[in-house]
């Protein structure tokens, strides 16, 4: 190996090793990588200067002279999010800290065609792409309400009108930069294991409840997708025996009856006239305490048939926790009591039921958090600095 060569090798070291633990002193650093101390330091600088690493100074336990310890600068690489969602985009870029750096959102509007809410989404997305000015955008993380498959190929996001759409090739041909796309609730289970209160958790679902509903499954401290990257589908699971009757093209059965389009639907179609508030849930769910017998009465049933769906996936998973997110998330103070008395006695064991908890909205930081991934190994910075 030439001696570039290896002074290249020894800086990928030096950042590996950080990424694993920092920050750490050029000394914890040495002994890490089987370096020197003076090679280290020699490293440290090279990479400061390039503004992939910060140093810290810390006064040890027992005093004396402070301590220099370095860590990568959250600067030095950043990601555009994307979440689009029902009826409009957000887009943001997040750093290696998943601090929001820019953010911004885009109505879509109503009535959308399909390609007419793609164009409107790749607009959106380019726009965001050339604002990036100087920034250090290595990759694309999109947030999709439907499942995706591994290419990023959209198999269907009903609210979207969106089939087969090949989102994943067309933004790595338009940028030219790695991009994960993957599903809503799959990236806020993302991003609840790896900043929610219960970071790190062996075992979480996410239960995320939009215009349908689907779930993200955290087991044994990863996410899984099931054999065809659709695992988490609990909007298709049947609420009945007489679902087999039916086929479901797009929205499934369970979330055709408690997604927010099919509960007003059947509000309506109930006589129940909520006065026209925009949140159903919350508009709904006020009336668990009213004195109105069928309202209150109706949203009993709809929290029953949620408990029960959740029940079935406490008897599948056992998961230590649910995360309570969409629609319901800010409703879970008023929901976690209803849902947890559902739970006792038809579940082995209640898991803890919590509303989101991440410093940032979860599709967007899953997003970002997928994105780095597919960016591969952070010792890449170095080709770029």
């Amino acid at each position: 190996m030439t001696t570039a060569g290896v002074g290249r090798s020894n800086r990928g070291r030096v950042l590996a090793a950080l990424r694993e633990r920092q920050p750490a002193s050029r000394a914890e650093l040495a002994a890490e990588t089987g370096l020197s101390v003076a090679t280290v330091a020699r490293i440290a600088h090279t990479l400061t200067a390039a503004g992939l690493l910060v140093e810290e100074t810390a006064v040890g336990d027992g005093g004396g002279r402070p301590l220099g310890r370095l860590r990568i600068d959250d600067n030095a690489a950043e990601v555009l999010a994307v979440d689009v969602a029902d009826h409009h985009t957000t887009l943001a870029f997040l750093d290696l800290g998943h601090t929001v750096r820019w953010q911004r959102r885009l109505d879509a509007g109503q009535g959308l065609s399909a390609d007419e809410r793609l164009q409107h989404t790749l607009a959106a997305i380019r726009e965001a792409w050339r604002s990036a000015g100087r920034r250090r955008a290595v990759a694309i993380g999109v947030s999709i309400p439907g499942p995706v498959q591994a290419d990023g190929t959209i198999d269907f996001a009903p609210s979207l009108h969106w089939h087969g759409v090949p989102l994943g090739s067309l933004l790595r041909g338009s940028f030219g930069v790695p991009v994960s796309v993957d599903n809503d609730a799959n990236l806020i289970a993302v991003a609840e294991h790896a900043a929610g209160t219960r970071s790190g958790a062996s075992s979480l679902v996410a239960l995320a409840v939009f215009e349908g509903i689907g779930a993200g499954i955290i087991q044994s401290g990863t996410l899984w997708e099931g054999a065809h990257g659709v695992g988490g589908q609990i909007g298709r699971m049947l609420l009945g025996g007489d679902s087999i009757d039916r086929f479901y093209v797009d929205f499934g059965d369970l979330e055709s009856q408690l997604g927010s389009v099919g509960l007003e639907r059947r509000l309506h179609e109930a006589g129940i006239d909520l006065g026209g508030q925009a949140e159903v849930f919350a508009a709904l769910f006020a009336h668990l305490d009213g004195e109105d017998p069928r309202l209150r009465g109706f949203a009993e049933r709809v929290l029953d048939e949620f408990a029960a769906a959740l029940a079935n996936v406490c008897a599948l998973l056992d998961p230590e926790a649910i995360v309570l997110a969409g629609r319901f998330a800010p409703l879970a103070a008023r929901l976690v009591p209803e849902l947890e008395r559902r739970l006792t006695g038809r579940v082995l064991h209640v898991p803890a039921l919590l509303a989101t908890s991440t410093p940032v909205e979860g599709t967007l930081l899953g997003a970002a958090v997928r994105a780095f991934a597919a960016y591969g190994p952070i010792e890449q910075l170095l080709d770029e600095s």
